[in-house]
């Protein structure tokens, strides 16, 4: 079924903390020799990309932005310098054609469920020896929230609203994504799984994340019952307020680096 392709992009920008660190660790590990025209992959509000570009125009390339919510985009145009264009597009229909030497994504390419398509998608954008340098959600991220939500929308008070839900993500195993990849014509492939167990202060920031980070195509079920939505919230945050743990997720992040033939 087809998800929202909208975000609360002013939200997502303040609460995105731990998105923002996880993609400045794996900018931390990206290899410019100089000159590269990079394509940020599902750039959100523009806050990674902003510390991408520096790098890159430093060491004399080119930064191109790319999300395919318009909000996010237009959130992305106000972050970054004038110098950074900013396209607002699918990744299924990206509007370029071998352009790039290296595509950078985080925390976004799990988002499209045709993870075969996502691949090839990605390679016709790369040129020969370009390289694909990301990560994002992987096998078992979020795995007890997940389990906690679908039990919820399976409810007596939730199950009508669901009916007929799909998942709107794919967290692959590191063996799937490397098939992906070389169907794609990848090579000098390599993946790999990273836990990054995620707390947070209290009950205020926790619900604000889960709402408009984890379960933004949820909460569109909701759209004019916001008595509903705000009980569906309840009960997330209540089972959480038990959990040893405290206020958490479970992420698990998939690396990802490959180089187009």
């Amino acid at each position: 079924m087809e998800h929202p392709r909208e975000w609360d992009a002013a939200v997502y920008h303040r609460v995105s903390i731990p998105q923002r660190s996880w993609g400045l660790r794996v900018l931390e590990r990206l290899v410019l020799r100089g000159g590269e025209r990079v394509l940020d992959a599902g750039c959100g509000t523009g806050r990674v990309t902003l510390a991408l570009a520096e790098r890159v125009r430093a060491a004399g390339g080119r930064t191109v932005a790319m999300d395919r919510s318009r909000d996010m985009a237009r959130t992305a145009r106000s972050t970054l310098s004038a110098d950074v264009p900013v396209a607002a597009a699918d990744l299924l229909a990206m509007p370029f054609r071998r352009a790039f030497d290296v595509v950078f994504s985080t925390a976004t390419l799990h988002w499209v469920l045709d993870q075969a398509a996502l691949y090839r998608a990605l390679a016709g954008v790369l040129v020969r020896g370009g390289r694909l340098h990301g990560q994002c959600g992987g096998e078992g991220n979020i795995e007890r929230f997940k389990r906690r939500v679908q039990a919820l929308c399976a409810t007596p008070r939730f199950a009508a609203r669901f009916a007929g839900w799909s998942e709107p993500w794919r967290f692959l195993a590191v063996a799937d994504v490397e098939r992906h990849l070389r169907a794609a014509g990848f090579t000098q492939v390599r993946a790999w799984l990273e836990l990054e167990p995620t707390r947070f202060a209290d009950l205020v920031s926790y619900r604000e994340f889960i709402e408009h980070v984890v379960l933004n195509a949820w909460m569109a079920r909701f759209k004019g019952a916001p008595a509903e939505a705000a009980a569906f919230l309840d009960a997330l945050c209540d089972a959480a307020a038990l959990d040893a743990e405290g206020f958490s997720l479970d992420y698990v992040r998939l690396n990802i680096e490959a180089v187009a033939a």
